[in-house]
């Protein structure tokens, strides 16, 4: 009995380049920063409260944004993968037997 697997869906093109996390991540590693120089440096550690502070406010910022439409899109499904690999060259896709198509 032949078994079909079914392909998932091919990974969004942005790669997880968008401005959310560009924004969450920028946020986080300043704050860590901060954290980081009131940690070594004594006399600033209000800096370890700070930066803190600018982490947790990125990681909120970061999630605001994907929310309202800049981060990954939320609506990938069957229809948008059949599309995305209509075009692709794999020829073991469209082989008749695929589990056997590479077992040589």
């Amino acid at each position: 009995m032949p078994k079909t697997y079914t392909v998932p869906p091919p990974p969004h093109h942005n790669e997880g380049k968008t401005v959310a996390a560009w924004t969450m991540n920028l946020g986080i590693v300043l704050g860590s920063l901060g954290i980081g120089i009131g940690m070594v440096v004594s006399s600033l550690s209000i800096l370890i409260w700070i930066g803190a502070a600018v982490v947790l406010l990125a990681l909120i910022l970061g999630v605001v944004l994907s929310v309202a439409g800049l981060g990954q899109p939320r609506r990938y499904g069957m229809a948008q993968a059949a599309a995305t690999a209509e075009g692709s060259a794999d020829s073991n896709a469209r082989s008749e037997r695929p589990a056997e198509a590479d077992a040589r």
